[in-house]
């Protein structure tokens, strides 16, 4: 197997860090699922239904930026055709 070295690929669209995006990523999705909970026991509660959908959006943001910028987080990311690359070339985190 060939070797490959490891570099970190960089930003194409923003001086936002991999780290930065992944760690705004867990933070989005702790924040919406902790909200869901509430909102299982205060279905009422407009602000907390307002939070809930914005902290969805931000999670949706960050991961698009996040795939846009590096790579697929999920296998459902990796393109519509259900194929890559990545048994031809570099694993897409080491690009």
């Amino acid at each position: 197997m060939p070797q490959h070295q490891q570099t970190k690929r960089e930003p194409q669209r923003s001086n936002v860090s991999c780290e930065e995006l992944l760690r705004a990523i867990a933070e989005a999705a702790f924040f919406a699922q902790d909200l869901k909970l509430y909102l299982d026991t205060h279905p009422d509660d407009k602000r907390a239904v307002e939070m809930y959908a914005d902290a969805c959006r931000q999670y949706k943001a960050c991961k698009a930026a996040f795939e846009a910028t590096f790579y697929p987080l999920t296998a459902c990311s990796a393109g519509e055709d259900g194929c890559w690359d990545w048994p031809e070339g570099v694993w897409a985190p080491f690009k």
